[in-house]
């Protein structure tokens, strides 16, 4: 909009220059976005044509659109061609579904264009979201911890601290190069590849990632752990890190984690769990078991717009040493305009500019708030449950039906399975089973996906979605058969 003034000046803004037309296109906005999520289990993405990609890639006028013509292209040309993330039927990823509230909640955040969460209602907001995730999770009250955008983003931050904090030397001034012995860490074969990219990025290389084989239920083997650890002393190695899984990607597994912080406090290693979804079964009922020890790690690497369904993208870093946290990523000489503002005290201990890579802080810790704030302990113990029952009742389908086959135990909220009537050989049930992936991608990507563990080739369903009935795990099953059958004949 521009604005002539009286000394002649044409001055701009982007605020519009009718507010009561402005607020009737928000209102269709929400309407938009409300009416698919409400008819969400009969939405279907649609395959992109020609006209559609054309509409979307374009050039970039000089003087815009306008607010009113972008939306409708959104509406035509965007919204039915996105993944729908949201479906009830969605269980090939572990994504959340998001939530109505959810939606609000990030316009109320986008609304204040928050850029800062070390001052002010937001410092407090976010503080508080840092001790309600430690007292859901059983960690110390004493750690510290900081929002992240998502698991990755998590896991690089423990992984940051532990190197800076287990290293021989001052990492921060000499870097890695100053190092004698080579840095080493250690996780099973079934952990999550974002692992690799943050010992690359921390200068370790991936060579430094000891990738150690798991057992028949894919949890780590501490026996190879332990000859490893003790190989590489031998070899002039410095092993610094121990990392466990509360849930792997594939089958839903975890490591015993008691056992993997005992080894890590006798050889004086930092202790880091990458929980990203699995760590939220400290909520549930009956799975509180499977992260016996969490609360003995160093560091832990947890999502929210996972299990706990809250929008994209969200995550969290706890960490027990908080002044080991806070000298890994507080800036130095090279940013005395901002040291100069503070003193070294328990406020900035928990600033979280001084806690993750990113100086800028886009509020994130406002959708948590008011998400957990809304619904509460039990709430979410509720649909954590609900998750992992669903599961159970999704397993038993598979076992009591002579067509299909567990390929894994079901130890918390996946299953692998895959279609096997008699007579097919090993190598006609990979092939058959393919083929069925392909046909469900074909039409409802992400329905499913599929995986191989320990050299078999499996389909694969990860339950994170609160919108999930038992009868949609009833059409899966009879899904899948029929689709097996079409591609026998």
């Amino acid at each position: 909009m521009k604005v002539s003034t009286e000394n002649g000046f044409t001055e701009e803004t982007l605020d519009p220059a009718d507010w009561k037309m402005f607020r009737a296109l928000g209102h269709q906005m929400l309407d938009s976005i409300f009416d698919y999520i409400e008819n969400i289990r009969n939405q279907r993405t649609l395959p992109l044509t020609p006209t559609v990609t054309n509409e979307i890639c374009c050039p970039l006028s000089e003087e815009g659109e306008g607010e009113e013509k972008v939306f409708e292209i959104y509406q035509r040309s965007i919204l039915p061609y996105t993944l729908a993330i949201a479906s009830p039927k969605l269980w090939g990823a572990v994504v959340g579904q998001g939530s109505p509230f959810g939606v609000l909640a990030e316009m109320l955040r986008a609304g204040i264009n928050g850029a800062q969460e070390f001052s002010f209602a937001e410092a407090k907001v976010n503080l508080q979201v840092i001790e309600w995730i430690k007292e859901l999770l059983g960690f110390p009250k004493e750690a510290g911890g900081v929002l992240t955008c998502g698991g990755s983003e998590a896991n690089f931050t423990g992984l940051a601290v532990a190197r800076n904090a287990k290293a021989a030397v001052q990492v921060k001034e000499d870097g890695v190069q100053g190092l004698a012995q080579k840095m080493v860490l250690y996780c099973g074969d079934e952990t999550h590849r974002c692992l690799e990219r943050s010992v690359e990025l921390l200068g370790l290389g991936n060579k430094a990632l000891r990738s150690i084989s798991t057992d028949a239920n894919c949890k780590i083997r501490i026996d190879l752990l332990e000859d490893a650890i003790k190989k590489d002393r031998q070899d002039g190695y410095h092993p610094f890190c121990i990392i466990g899984c509360a849930g792997t990607t594939n089958t839903g597994s975890f490591d015993n984690l008691n056992e993997l912080a005992d080894l890590a406090e006798t050889e004086d290693m930092w202790f880091h769990i990458d929980g990203a979804f699995g760590a939220w079964v400290k909520i549930s009922h009956t799975h509180q078991h499977l992260v016996n020890g969490m609360e003995r790690a160093d560091s832990l690497a947890v999502d929210f717009h996972k299990w706990m369904n809250m929008p994209y993208n969200v995550g969290c870093t706890l960490v027990k040493d908080r002044r080991a946290h806070f000298s890994t990523f507080a800036y130095g000489h090279e940013a005395e305009y901002i040291k100069s503002a503070f003193e070294l005290s328990e406020d900035q201990l928990s600033n979280p500019h001084n806690l993750a890579l990113p100086l800028s802080r886009n509020f994130s810790s406002l959708k948590v708030y008011m998400l957990l704030r809304a619904y509460g302990k039990n709430k979410y113990r509720r649909l954590i449950q609900q998750n992992l029952d669903q599961i159970q009742y999704l397993a038993e389908l598979i076992k009591a039906d002579t067509e299909l086959e567990l390929t894994a135990s079901v130890e918390s909220n996946v299953v692998c399975f895959r279609f096997r009537p008699q007579g097919l050989s090993e190598v006609e049930t990979e092939i058959i089973n393919k083929k069925i992936m392909d046909d469900i991608n074909k039409n409802s990507f992400w329905m499913i996906s599929d995986t191989t563990v320990k050299g078999k080739y499996m389909l694969r369903a990860c339950n994170v979605n609160h919108r999930t009935k038992r009868e949609d795990l009833d059409f899966l099953v009879n899904h899948v058969k029929r689709l097996g059958h079409k591609n026998l004949n």
